[in-house]
């Protein structure tokens, strides 16, 4: 059995889990945030929507693709994970609408009662989707692709990022990941690439996230 070595897809999910539960803590108390807030939570809230976009679509156009190709037979598991992602792009796209909605309007108590069944929604299929996920990735990887052909896949996916977010991805990482896990990202990164975040990356994430921690811990 080969070693697993593809610990940026799920160091991803990691992210995205973090923003979800996020996102679903600070939808509980919409009704308490002032304009000003609201703006911040709309203005995180593109850079998530492109983020998990990017992600769904990397792992539909290349990861699935690649791990049936290599079955040489179509996949059920596979084709379920497709289908929960559209799912999820569904209720992405509506939590879209309705947080533009919630700004234009400000409070109001079906738009807020909309958006808190969205984003609960949201928080249970994901965290579904990416436990069913993760397990079938380790087993059909260590299974059939070596660590380099692994690691040329991943490669492929986070070209897949969107370009404008590019200096938000490693701080973004780091922000949801643990000490140990962190480590591990670090020893993946050139030396430019942590001096970069050091310096300036991780301020620029650091100012668009705060406003969202706190309004989750009102």
């Amino acid at each position: 059995m080969n070693q697993f070595v593809m610990q940026g897809s799920f160091f991803a999910h990691r992210a995205l889990t973090r923003d979800v539960r996020l996102l679903n803590a600070i939808a509980q108390r919409v009704d308490q945030l002032k304009q000003q807030q609201l703006d911040a939570v709309v203005k995180w809230y593109e850079f998530f929507w492109n983020m998990m976009e990017a992600h769904h679509a990397a792992e539909d156009d290349l990861l699935f693709r690649a791990v049936e190709e290599r079955l040489d037979a179509p996949s059920e598991v596979i084709e379920v994970m497709e289908v929960e992602h559209n799912r999820l792009q569904f209720l992405i796209d509506e939590i879209k609408r309705l947080l533009g909605e919630l700004q234009r309007k400000g409070v109001d108590a079906l738009l807020s009662k909309e958006l808190q069944f969205n984003t609960s929604e949201l928080l249970k299929v994901f965290m579904g989707h990416i436990a069913k996920e993760e397990a079938y990735m380790l087993e059909k990887m260590t299974a059939h692709f070596s660590p380099d052909e692994q690691r040329r896949i991943e490669e492929e996916v986070k070209r897949k990022a969107p370009v404008r977010y590019l200096s938000y991805m490693i701080p973004w990482l780091h922000d949801a990941l643990s000490a140990e896990e962190n480590t591990l990202l670090d020893e993946s990164l050139p030396w430019t690439a942590r001096l970069m975040n050091k310096w300036f990356w991780k301020n620029r994430y650091d100012r668009l996230m705060r406003p969202l921690k706190g309004m989750a811990n009102l």
